[in-house]
């Protein structure tokens, strides 16, 4: 893998958000929605995937100024540009997931449970007020404890915020559903979803509606939940501080946000898709 200064030939790009269009210290620019907005302008298709929410997407791709299809909650939801869902991977916890759940919220954890249309957060107000101030999106339901009556079934993922005991009943309760996984989504975070909501499976998902061959489409992310998303794109870029294993998936390297990198690459992109159709 090597820094690009390629212009690949590309009918789709896709990007995850947080560490590659954004990070803590380099908001949404107004350099990188030129950039995007000249890859829609030059007749490339542009789509956001990341693990936030669906209407944490929604109200970014607002302020790009774009309508586009979104890859929502780490795959598991697939939205076309105009809203319409073209794939939603949901489970049912059942009780024995649902028992060790409630379990991790009454030793200190926090449970974040999603489904297509609404966000429940059960546990301390100071985790949930953390992850609702990353996404810009208020809960739908908060609860101080987590009551099965109110948890969503099914459910698109279900994230366990805090690293302690209780996480060890979490992880057995998963491996006693095959179809089901758990993976560290960064920092105390572990995401709970099917084995096929991943980011790669979405790719292929969208590639499918859109009559996108995947080796035409280019693919931006930095995090464990990118890998089969680059993975599966004919050009896959791994940004900014993504680890061995994430840059091991990928074909090139650019530096993350605020360096100019990826802006200058997605200029080279547009300028030889309009060169080659003169």
């Amino acid at each position: 893998m090597t820094q690009s200064r390629m212009a690949p030939a590309i009918d789709l790009a896709v990007f995850d958000i947080d560490g590659t269009l954004i990070d803590a210290r380099n908001p949404l620019s107004d350099r990188t929605i030129t950039a995007l907005r000249g890859l829609h302008d030059a007749g490339i298709g542009v789509a956001l995937a990341s693990s936030r929410q669906r209407s944490s997407l929604v109200e970014i791709a607002e302020a790009i100024g774009l309508h586009m299809p979104l890859i929502s909650f780490n795959g598991t939801l697939v939205t076309a540009a105009d809203g319409t869902t073209i794939a939603a991977e949901t489970f049912s916890p059942g009780d024995v997931l649902i028992a060790a759940l409630a379990e991790f919220v009454d030793v200190g954890g926090c449970i974040h449970a999603y489904a297509p249309d609404r966000w429940h957060a059960y546990g301390e107000a100071d985790r949930i007020a953390r992850e609702a101030a990353g996404t810009d999106v208020t809960p739908d339901l908060r609860a101080e404890r987590l009551d099965a009556t109110s948890l969503p079934n099914p459910a698109l993922k279900v994230m366990c915020d805090g690293v302690h005991d209780g996480l060890a009943g979490v992880q057995a309760a998963v491996a006693a559903q095959p179809a089901l996984v758990i993976s560290w989504s960064g920092t105390e975070c572990y995401d709970i979803h099917l084995a096929t909501g991943t980011k790669g499976h979405a790719l292929r998902v969208l590639c499918a509606h859109l009559d996108v061959e995947p080796d035409r489409v280019a693919a931006f992310g930095d995090a464990d939940s990118d890998i089969t998303m680059l993975s599966n794109a004919g050009h896959g870029y791994a940004m900014g501080a993504a680890g061995e294993r994430v840059r091991a998936a990928a074909d090139y390297h650019l530096d993350g946000p605020g360096s100019g990198a990826l802006e200058a690459l997605l200029d080279r992109v547009c300028r030889a898709a309009v060169h080659g159709r003169h």
